[in-house]
């Protein structure tokens, strides 16, 4: 989980933006001049609970925060600043996390990744697996995932850095990136846990990756206090054992988004608000209908219906739950593989947009033709798993069959798979996926499917150059 600090008025609309971006991996803090939650405090907040933050606003303001006597900053801390101008993102921290993070922010938004530090040769990375490539390996769970870190975790980062055994355990769906090869379901009973999961771990020994997935419906009427919804959420969470860092939105009936028991929720939780009108929750079929409530409003469900609706194919996981005043029912989205079309531009690595790098040091699976993975291969994170779809008949044996070797993926009447229809089909299994061509990429396309797709563009191709020249003939 990143931490997104707005200094005052100035920062909050690029903050804004960025997570909308993030949505399920950032959180955001808005200082304001007016309460008790000024600068200091903000910024300490976000230090608190993030490794990772990114401040918007002015750099003598943010440096002026960072050694502020009420600001403690933790050793290993992360931080970036973002003009609000929109003109550059500076990592304050020398780390290659760091970079790597000011170059996807820059990617995003469109700014100029200013480096004050020592730099990795882009046209020379690091080895996939050395010192200099890893970091702490179960860094490449951010910004996408949700890294939940408690004082009894600590075990399983200090293994999958060692390259001890860490046994990943999922009980919630996530297209999680390529995890160092250390880190598998198969690992000893024995050893250390990372667990992706939206609900609380009694021993408070594993190291948890939360997907914010969590969607509240909230129902409220005319004697609901600002506080009775809130209330009443807190005391299902301790019930159930569902996260709170797993909420990632509310959602209600059009015309509640202004209820004070909705905002004041909303602004505990720190998450947006959605509204459904009524005819099309009416439409929705949900375990515990009220007559009385759609005689009231119009859908014979708030709560169910409306956190049905926020989830978008999801389940309803907690049926809704009724205080005196206020109701409450928890579903949970559902998730869906995410697929990037990346064009990799004439294929040398200082020719790499910063977006690219960073989509495929996320994809766990990157399928494309031979060249353009192999372009792209030493950039890669240990364990990627590299799908080389040739042409159709240009992989034969000396009899003219289609070969079926290790990385050509081939159907069961052993012809090449098209690359776009074997990324869209990992993508739409929960996969997070690259697929990838040289020059850029305007020539990628995928047919639509239950998957979040965006694309890279990269610089156009040299036509007649090989991919490792600089575009200069000789």
């Amino acid at each position: 989980m990143i931490g997104l600090v707005a200094i005052y008025g100035p920062g909050r609309p690029l903050t804004d933006e960025l997570q909308e971006l993030w949505p399920e991996s950032s959180h955001a803090y808005r200082a304001s001049r007016g309460n008790c939650f000024q600068g200091p405090e903000a910024m300490q907040f976000a230090l608190d609970r993030h490794r990772q933050v990114i401040a918007v606003g002015s750099l003598a303001a943010v440096v002026g925060l960072l050694t502020d006597p009420r600001v403690d900053v933790p050793r290993g801390a992360e931080v970036l600043c973002v003009d609000p101008g929109r003109r550059w993102v500076i990592p304050l921290t020398h780390s290659d996390s760091a970079v790597e993070l000011a170059e996807e922010v820059a990617g995003a938004l469109g700014v100029t990744p200013v480096f004050t530090g020592p730099q990795p040769d882009p046209g020379n990375p690091p080895a996939p697996g050395s010192p200099a490539d890893a970091g702490n390996p179960l860094d490449v769970l951010t910004p996408h995932a949700v890294r939940y870190r408690r004082a009894g975790a600590g075990e399983a980062a200090e293994a999958a850095a060692d390259g001890r055994p860490v046994r990943l355990v999922t009980e919630v769906a996530y297209p999680l990136p390529a995890l160092p090869p250390n880190v598998r379901p198969d690992a000893p009973e024995d050893a250390p846990v990372l667990r992706v999961t939206d609900r609380e771990d009694p021993d408070g020994e594993d190291l948890l990756v939360v997907p914010r997935t969590l969607v509240v419906g909230i129902g409220a009427g005319s004697g609901t206090g600002s506080a009775d919804a809130m209330r009443l959420l807190t005391d299902i969470l301790k019930e159930t054992g569902y996260l709170r860092s797993a909420i990632a939105r509310i959602a209600t009936v059009t015309g509640k988004a202004d209820h004070p028991a909705v905002r004041w929720a909303a602004r505990c939780l720190n998450v947006p608000v959605d509204e459904h009108p009524a005819e099309a929750l009416a439409r929705l079929t949900v375990p515990n209908p009220s007559a009385a409530v759609g005689t009231a409003v119009g859908t014979a469900s708030v709560a169910e219906a409306a956190a049905l609706a926020g989830a978008d194919g999801g389940e309803l996981v907690v049926p809704k739950r009724k205080s005196a005043t206020a109701t409450i029912a928890i579903a949970r989205a559902a998730v869906r593989g995410r697929l990037a079309l990346i064009g990799l531009g004439p294929g040398a690595h200082d020719l790499l947009v910063p977006r690219a790098l960073a989509e495929l040091r996320r994809a766990s699976v990157v399928v494309g033709r031979p060249e353009a993975v192999e372009a792209v291969a030493a950039l890669l994170r240990p364990g990627t798993r590299q799908v080389v779809l040739p042409e159709p008949g240009t992989v034969r044996n000396a009899r003219g069959a289609v070969l079926d070797r290790a990385g050509v993926a081939t159907d069961r009447a052993g012809r090449a798979v098209d690359p776009a229809g074997a990324a869209a089909t990992l993508a739409a299994h929960g996969h997070a996926v690259a697929l990838v061509a040289l020059g850029d990429g305007a020539g990628l396309t995928v047919p639509a499917g239950a998957y979040e797709l965006l694309r890279v563009p990269g610089l156009p191709g040299a036509p007649g150059l090989p991919a490792d020249t600089d575009g200069v003939p000789a």
